[in-house]
């Protein structure tokens, strides 16, 4: 805040208390080819220091407050976070179990009570359990807890979502993607009778074959 009667540059002030005398009709006259030459030295100095790399681009001037692309004449905005704070890929076969750690922080000023609540697989009552699913936290507080399921028999073959609500001060969820086989894809058939044996080419000038015995699989056999 500049006070009154307060020069913020000294080197202008008049020392001796003179009287300020009123511009001359020449030097009226050569106002506008001045004001032409400050402009034209201006301008000449812009581009110079744009093609020196001395000017940033908007971002670096406004120091990140606005969008990439968006003009710092622009007013500044921000977006709301993502509901989805995480998402869980599980694959495999029925009976296959899985488990998955989360934690929640509280970076509020207050303290304040979490909540996750799991939502039933689409029509299904099979729902991804959750230990412990709830907790007071205070300032800068955390708590873990673990996401647990068993795939049932009755999910074989499909792809399945639902999600684990995270309540707080507002409402964001972590999205589960469930990827069950089918069951023939879940087993393996093994057919095994006597040793096998192979058939192998001697040397060319032999012109003939012979048999031998997988001994590699004798050995473990025996």
């Amino acid at each position: 805040m500049i006070r009154a009667n307060c020069s913020t540059d000294t080197t202008c002030s008049p020392s001796d208390g003179a009287p300020k005398s009123l511009p001359s009709g020449y030097n009226l006259i050569l106002l506008p080819p001045r004001l032409l030459a400050a402009a034209l030295y201006g301008a000449a100095d812009v581009v110079k220091k744009t093609f020196d790399g001395s000017y940033s681009d908007a971002c670096s001037v406004c120091h990140g407050h606005h969008p990439k692309g968006q003009s710092c004449c622009d007013l500044p905005e921000t977006c709301c976070p993502d509901p989805c704070v995480c998402r869980i890929r599980w694959s495999g076969c029925p009976g296959d179990s899985f488990r998955f750690q989360i934690q929640v922080t509280n970076t509020s000023k207050t303290e304040r009570e979490f909540t996750l609540v799991s939502v039933p697989f689409p029509f299904t009552e099979e729902v991804v359990k959750v230990t412990p699913d709830k907790k007071t936290l205070a300032t800068d507080e955390s708590f873990q807890a673990v996401l647990s399921f068993t795939i049932p028999d009755s999910f074989a073959g499909s792809n399945y979502f639902t999600k684990v609500k995270v309540i707080g001060a507002y409402e964001q969820y972590i999205q589960v993607c469930l990827a069950v086989r089918p069951l023939q894809a879940c087993s393996c058939h093994i057919v095994q009778g006597d040793i096998p044996k192979r058939v192998k080419a001697h040397h060319w000038f032999h012109h003939f074959q012979c048999e031998q015995e997988c001994t590699e699989l004798s050995k473990k056999a025996s």
